[in-house]
């Protein structure tokens, strides 16, 4: 059984997915998810003309109170026309705190008052993305999260794998959310891997040419899983903020460098909300 799919073989199609050959199969093997974490202003200013200019789509996962609160962050308005220009748009928790060690309160607070948040500007959320990547390994944040999206996010891996087998390596052979002792699997469609392309460029003190050698790397590393049409294998890569000299992780420069190989090799661009479970 799979664990995730794309949403149905028609969205998909058009949504850019699929292609498909005389026979009318699935021919795509090459397919990269973006989350820009943080709803952070330069994402609208430096990362969206690009992705405007080859035609791709994010999503975009906000800390609802820092929406047009703090400096740096982007505003309701630029949201929302994220969000009306078809982009998706997530949950990232009301506050951006560590839910661990919260009381059950504050944990719904986090997690399910920023839903409503969003509802409350007519985005209606289907992911949420753990701050700082903690949480996936509590059960009762787990059903916390559960009761509010369809799916939760978060680091660290450079691929994820759609079907159970794919989870072998870390010892899950299953898609239950949970194992028999009640704790949470290690991937499960609350616990769905992306990859910091940005925080190992930092870590690891990379050249912007050898950021790009990563990247391309890491993007084509999923082909060797995905074969005659069926996509096993999906890479999500996680971006923060943009600029050239103020310190922000990733340049505009790398950044175009890196959605024009995506574009001229034929990857097909989705967003956490054109999957299914």
């Amino acid at each position: 059984m799979a664990f995730l799919s794309v949403l149905s073989n028609e969205h998909a199609f058009a949504s850019g997915l699929a292609s498909k050959s005389a026979e009318g199969k699935r021919t795509v093997d090459k397919v990269v998810i973006f989350i820009f974490s943080d709803g952070l202003k330069s994402q609208f200013t430096n990362a969206k003309p690009i992705l405007d200019k080859y035609g791709f789509k994010g999503t975009f996962d906000v800390v609802c109170n820092y929406v047009g609160a703090k400096n740096g962050y982007m505003d309701w308005d630029e949201i929302k026309e994220l969000h009306d220009e078809g982009n998706d748009i997530g949950s990232h928790s009301m506050s951006h705190v560590r839910l661990t060690g919260l009381s059950e309160k504050s944990i719904e607070y986090e997690v399910g008052e920023s839903k409503k948040c969003l509802d409350d500007y007519g985005i209606t959320p289907t992911s949420f993305e753990y701050p700082f990547s903690i949480g996936s390994e509590d059960k009762n944040i787990v059903d916390t999260v559960s009761k509010h999206y369809e799916f939760a996010t978060r680091g660290n891996d450079p691929l994820m794998f759609l079907k159970c087998d794919g989870m072998k390596q870390y010892g899950q052979d299953n898609c239950r959310t949970f194992s028999d002792n009640g704790t949470p699997t290690y991937t499960n469609k609350y616990s769905i891997r992306n990859w910091s392309h940005d925080f190992e460029i930092v870590e690891n003190s990379y050249s912007e040419s050898e950021a790009l050698d990563r990247f391309i790397e890491v993007v084509n590393s999923q082909s060797q899983y995905n074969k005659n049409g069926a996509i096993n294998a999906i890479l999500i890569i996680m971006y923060h903020d943009f600029g050239n000299s103020d310190g922000s992780l990733t340049s505009i420069e790398l950044f175009e460098k890196e959605m024009k190989y995506l574009h001229h090799n034929n990857f097909h661009v989705i967003t956490i909300c054109d999957l299914s479970y």
